[in-house]
């Protein structure tokens, strides 16, 4: 659901539970881009990596800071911001202690509250980006929602475009998508005499986020709040235990 290979470099929103933004002073050099302004940690791919991967080394390499919860941020791009369509990125929460940060780019690193970053030097498409990031954060979606409804939008244009309703059309892709995920299996398990083993572990497990996010999609077609719906459900889930067989006294 997802292009691993469109893409030439990545943004990285960390956050804290105080409403701060990490930001990175960029050098004043003239031959770059935006020389001392500030700017979230990021940069270029690296050949063979995904998106995911180029997010988590620069963030490390540029702060210091290692966090596996990253999740995609997918901002409404600015008309003025060209290079957004092959750019991705990423967002955490992280309380962050600044003495844990590590200097590797640029003249300094920040923990900026939104309201202050606003009045900061930076692109204006990125002060755009911090606006939405903090509608979000403010209405508390939880970060794989926010992504979920950022899909959603997009596939409900694309639906209109067609003419189609996008529950239709996603409860198509969930069986699609299931489809593949039997396919990855028979792979894994070599079980397919012409193919062999033909698909790794990994590959099952990223065609079951395929449905589970496809899935997620179609949920929130049918509702403003999906999160509450499946964590009601969820809870009202209770694993069945077989019955013992009652004993017949002789």
């Amino acid at each position: 659901m997802s292009d691993d290979t469109d893409f030439v470099s990545v943004d990285v929103f960390i956050t804290t539970s105080r409403q701060e933004v990490l930001l990175q002073l960029r050098d004043d050099k003239p031959d770059i881009r935006w020389p001392a302004h500030w700017v979230v940690p990021g940069g270029h791919r690296e050949p063979g990596e995904t998106p995911y991967r180029t997010a988590v080394r620069e963030l490390r390499e540029e702060t210091g800071l290692h966090v596996p919860g990253l999740r995609p941020f997918h901002p409404v791009l600015a008309a003025t911001d060209h290079r957004g369509a092959r750019r991705r990125a990423f967002h955490a929460q992280v309380d962050v202690d600044p003495a844990e940060l590590v200097l590797g780019e640029g003249q300094e690193l920040r923990l900026v509250p939104f309201a202050e970053a606003q009045r900061m030097k930076m692109p204006p498409a990125l002060k755009g980006y911090l606006r939405q990031l903090e509608t979000r954060l403010t209405v508390g979606r939880t970060p794989d929602w926010a992504v979920v409804d950022d899909i959603h939008r997009h596939l409900s244009d694309h639906g209109e475009s067609l003419g189609l309703p996008l529950l239709h059309l996603q409860v198509v892709k969930i069986q699609e998508e299931a489809g593949e995920v039997a396919e990855a299996l028979l792979g894994v398990l070599g079980a397919n005499p012409r193919k062999g083993v033909s698909h790794s572990v990994a590959d099952l497990q990223g065609e079951l986020c395929d449905v589970i996010t496809a899935a997620m999609v179609a949920l929130r077609d049918t509702t403003a709040d999906p999160g509450a719906v499946l964590a009601e459900h969820l809870a009202g889930w209770r694993p069945s235990r077989p019955s013992r067989p009652s004993r017949r006294e002789g």
